[in-house]
């Protein structure tokens, strides 16, 4: 029986797939549109489709047995800092690289899921900047005008969700990278509270809180995936076993009424873009008409925890990472990838306990701030610049991409990237909903009303919002 393919989102497949169709034909489809597009660096180690058509073969075995596979046939990708056994875990940066011998966790439980692994994805070298840019073989282009920068550093994965290659991503986020990318490319990017998803088997920017993201095209469908990879991992030891289990869906409704905080007036920043900033009170309206009343907050405690990350002794995390290589093969280091490095070096260990402990006044400080409210609300980026741009202004432009995003893993925060609709000159704009305490299910409520309001098109592809899964 021959099927039509679509859209790549989860009830759009899974109808298809009631309809007849097979994971090996869904297979040869997507394969077709990633030849059609050429180089387009989205893809670092993509695998051979004969291997991904054998396991597609294998997945109808295993569903006709009897097993349990809430992720059947679902193709995806990992950013190419997550081990995948028998593939090259590079970082972005051929002197690094080695071939895995084990898969990430996240990998074991999408595997185990029915997914489809397609392959490994490009990012911002050692996923040290929040453009998309800082490649050395090449980097990708936004979905939806390859003038712009993608957003990183998990570029690659957003890419290859937005431009319809791939149901869903998993990237990694120190400071912005698995939300930022979603923003600029109109698809949802959903960061856990650290803890709550595995990240043993990835290559660490800071351990003490990276945390493996999702991209997908709508919010149930990130969701679908976190509940697959959620869950405690005795081999982690920055997992945490507080973390609540059990049913992560959101299913359900949010409350009719409904408090988010939002930065004070004069804390806001869109560094001279006018259409971010028209865009954001677009969102905030949305907002109030789903029953919601907006509270301002002192904003500067979320932007101090920001600026420790990468501006204070927590910076010389990532060295242990990678540092030795990058300075032993620094021709094969993207200079601004290179200089952020170096800063590390900068520090002295009591430098370090200073950091950490302002790091838990600023906790305290900010769960304080939150105290009366459901949920924090901001822009995901202020802006989005030119390729060119972000050339002639390297380091000052990757950090404005941080300005909203970088404070969320250091405080704890749950945090969900939704578009929130396309700016007049087309480029994508999204709002971040955040909450601390291991909430995703009650961002995630909020989150899938607000881009059920917003709706319009599924990253940069012909379909909607409205039409998925019909």
């Amino acid at each position: 029986m021959s099927t039509e393919i679509g859209s790549l989102d989860f009830a759009s497949l899974k109808r298809a797939y009631a309809q007849g169709l097979s994971p090996a034909q869904l297979v040869r489809e997507v394969y077709q549109r990633i030849a059609t597009r050429g180089e387009d660096h989205v893809w670092l180690h993509l695998l051979p489709e004969e291997v991904v058509l054998e396991k597609a073969r294998a997945l109808e075995a295993r569903r006709a047995a009897g097993e349990s596979l809430p992720l059947y046939g679902l193709p995806y990708g990992v950013k190419d800092n997550i081990d995948v056994a028998g593939l090259p875990t590079s970082a972005g940066c051929d002197a690094f690289a080695y071939l895995a011998k084990r898969d990430a966790a996240v990998v074991e439980r999408l595997e185990a899921a029915g997914a489809l692994l397609l392959g490994k994805q490009n990012l911002d070298q050692f996923a040290t900047g929040l453009v998309g840019i800082r490649t050395v073989g090449g980097h990708c282009r936004n979905a939806l005008d390859a003038r712009y920068i993608p957003g990183g550093s998990s570029s690659g994965s957003a890419v290859a969700v937005a431009a319809g290659l791939a149901s869903f991503s998993i990237g990694s986020d120190t400071g912005g990278s698995g939300r930022v990318p979603a923003a600029l490319n109109n698809i949802v990017g959903l960061k856990p509270a650290p803890g709550r998803v595995s990240s043993r088997g990835f290559v660490y920017c800071n351990r003490s809180f990276d945390v493996p993201p999702v991209f997908a095209l709508t919010v149930p469908d990130a969701y679908t995936v976190l509940e697959v990879i959620a869950g405690f991992d005795e081999e982690d030891a920055y997992s945490d076993p507080r973390a609540p289990t059990g049913d992560l869906s959101i299913g359900g409704e949010s409350p009719a009424a409904f408090r988010f905080a939002v930065p004070r007036d004069d804390q806001l920043e869109f560094f001279g873009d006018a259409q971010a900033r028209a865009q954001f009170e677009a969102a905030l309206g949305h907002l109030r008409a789903l029953g919601g009343e907006a509270v301002s907050i002192d904003f500067s405690p979320f932007l101090e925890a920001g600026r420790l990350v990468f501006n204070s002794a927590l910076v010389a995390e990532r060295w242990v990472s990678y540092g030795a290589v990058a300075q032993a093969h620094a021709d094969r280091v993207h200079p601004a990838v290179l200089q952020a490095l170096r800063a590390a070096g900068g520090y002295s260990a009591a430098d370090a306990h200073r950091a950490y402990y302002r790091l838990r006044e600023l906790q305290r400080e900010t769960r304080s701030l939150l105290a009366d409210v459901d949920v924090l609300v901001t822009p995901t980026a202020g802006t989005i610049y030119l390729v060119d741009e972000v050339g002639a202004e390297p380091i000052a432009r990757n950090a404005n991409m941080g300005y909203y995003t970088y404070f969320a893993n250091p405080l704890g925060l749950s945090t969900i990237s939704v578009p929130a609709g396309l700016r007049p000159d087309g480029l994508a704009f999204g709002i971040s909903i955040s909450a601390p305490d291991y909430t995703e299910q009650r961002i995630g409520y909020l989150a899938a009303r607000f881009h059920a309001r917003i709706g319009g098109t599924l990253g940069a592809t012909a379909a909607r919002l409205a039409d998925s899964g019909r």
